[in-house]
């Protein structure tokens, strides 16, 4: 039995419990490290995981592991007119007929999420005693991981939570902003209480859009943060929208940037704004 693992969407934050349970399982877990679909007209991390997916069904895997972004919340608001955010199992479905069974579990842990490994590991064995010895020995990776360590420069970074989980996309920022002599402030709380600090800008139906609010009211309370930059992956209305309409409740200065893009002008800006140029 071989199931297909993804890097990239949340995986920082749910895959390190999956892939230790599935091996022990007896399950072969299969990664690919393949460049990112670059030919295909969607923001780079989707690319990123059309490539591997397409890489994964080549190999012939069994099962795809794919994560459940919202933890079953629906909506046609915000980040829900994409539907990469919305339905990952959906949306692949239309581009890969013939795609692999999926396993669908939850992006976050917890120790909720034993019940549905219960259901896959019997699915995949069909042995309840191998699938109890398998949980116990795994049981201690359900605590979510920390959030990444932040520089404590004056410029907080806000970003889909699927590009903050990436240390690259990290690398890119800090690059960017250290070449106009500027250091990052990563959001540094958990997403249940970024989650909670959006609730108190306004109200969001999907998970990763109260986490994303919840980063611009968090970064913008903070003293030692002047001024904020806003990355996009794609600059499609949903999630533009949403930050637009979350900084114009705020007095600090902000630039909206996208992904792949030439950032150094509007961080040269950016930072004149903010020592009061």
């Amino acid at each position: 039995m071989r199931v297909g693992v993804l890097r990239g969407f949340l995986s920082r934050r749910y895959l390190g419990f999956w892939e230790a349970y599935l091996k022990a399982l007896g399950v072969e877990v299969v990664r690919v490290e393949v460049p990112p679909a670059r030919h295909q007209p969607y923001c780079l991390p989707v690319q990123e995981l059309l490539a591997q997916v397409e890489a994964l069904k080549v190999q012939g895997v069994d099962y795809l592991l794919l994560p459940d972004l919202q933890g079953g919340v629906e909506s046609e608001k915000g980040g829900g007119q994409c539907p990469w955010l919305l339905d990952l199992e959906a949306t692949l479905l239309r581009y890969f007929p013939g795609l692999p069974p999926v396993l669908k579990v939850p992006a976050e842990l917890s120790e909720r999420v034993l019940g549905r490994a219960g259901e896959v590991g019997h699915l995949l064995t069909q042995n309840p005693m191998l699938v109890g010895r398998a949980l116990d020995r795994v049981r201690g990776l359900l605590k979510p991981p920390p959030p990444l360590k932040t520089p404590l420069g004056s410029v907080g970074v806000v970003a889909q939570p699927y590009l903050l989980e990436e240390e690259s996309f990290r690398r890119t920022v800090e690059e960017a902003l250290a070449r106009e002599g500027l250091i990052p402030y990563f959001p540094d709380l958990p997403p249940e209480k970024l989650r909670e600090e959006g609730d108190r800008l306004f109200p969001m139906d999907l998970p990763t859009d109260r986490e994303l609010v919840g980063m611009v009211h968090y970064l913008h309370r903070l003293g030692r943060v002047r001024g904020l930059l806003l990355v996009v992956s794609y600059a499609c209305p949903p999630i533009p929208g949403i930050l637009r309409k979350a900084v114009r409740r705020l007095a600090k200065p902000h630039r909206l940037v996208t992904l792949g893009e030439d950032w150094q002008e509007a961080l040269r800006s950016l930072k004149e704004e903010m020592q009061g140029g």
